[in-house]
């Protein structure tokens, strides 16, 4: 049976979502090491680094729950050859959200000062969320991303980065801007603001890019306390 084209205008590039994994394979790759580096730090850089660990950790939480919803169901009804990648897909979700479950779980005691062995504990179970989610982005990338454009149309696109702004606090949502944008080209740069209504892409020009660029510097230093 042929499978009725989705999108009869210019295929959706799937770009966007790769420039967002880069964000959260970086941060991933980061992340026990900033545990470990503010070890000695004062409770202030603690909870620094505990603050960008439990967005990091809620954000992917989200963006997976996005795909679940908004893009697996859509490509098995419409690609129906690719049964078992698709079930793949959410298992490694599945397998991820266990981990990051953890992870989180060990977040709290270790920033509350429950002492070196628990942060130790804290950074392994982020090495091995970080394992994880490479193995899983270079499988996403590889073998379900190429099959959505002209099976998914632009609306349907735009609805999944949508849901994932949404799904961000109002509050935060220029630290995880900041954080998709640190490593992006022009054209990146210019393909991730789209997602964005105007006043927000206004301030984040104005003021928020220079609010993250002063975290960054923050959260540095304090992971390079000694």
């Amino acid at each position: 049976m042929s499978i009725p084209m989705q999108n009869q205008g210019k295929p959706i590039t799937t770009h966007d979502m790769v420039v967002v994994h880069r964000m959260f394979r970086r941060e991933f790759r980061e992340a026990a090491g900033r545990v470990r580096g503010v070890r000695h730090g004062s409770r202030a850089q603690i909870r620094l680094v505990a603050d960008r660990l439990a967005l990091l950790l809620d954000t992917l939480h989200h963006h997976h729950a996005g795909e679940d919803r908004l893009l697996w169901p859509k490509l098995a009804e419409r690609v129906p050859g690719h049964a078992e990648l698709w079930k793949r897909m959410q298992g490694q979700h599945a397998e991820l959200s266990g981990r990051l479950a953890r992870a989180g779980a060990l977040l709290g005691p270790w920033a509350a000062g429950a002492g070196s062995a628990r942060g130790e504990e804290l950074a392994a179970a982020l090495e091995e969320a970080a394992r994880a989610v490479e193995e899983h982005f270079d499988e996403e990338e590889r073998e379900a991303l190429p099959l959505a454009p002209g099976v998914v149309s632009q609306a349907e696109w735009d609805e999944i980065g949508a849901a994932a702004v949404a799904a961000v606090p109002r509050s935060r949502q220029f630290t995880v801007l900041g954080m998709i944008l640190k490593d992006t080209d022009p054209g990146e740069q210019i393909l991730i603001m789209a997602h964005l209504p105007l006043p927000p892409r206004v301030l984040w020009r104005a003021v928020g890019e220079r609010g993250f660029r002063r975290l960054e510097e923050r959260l540095a230093a304090a992971v390079g306390h000694g």
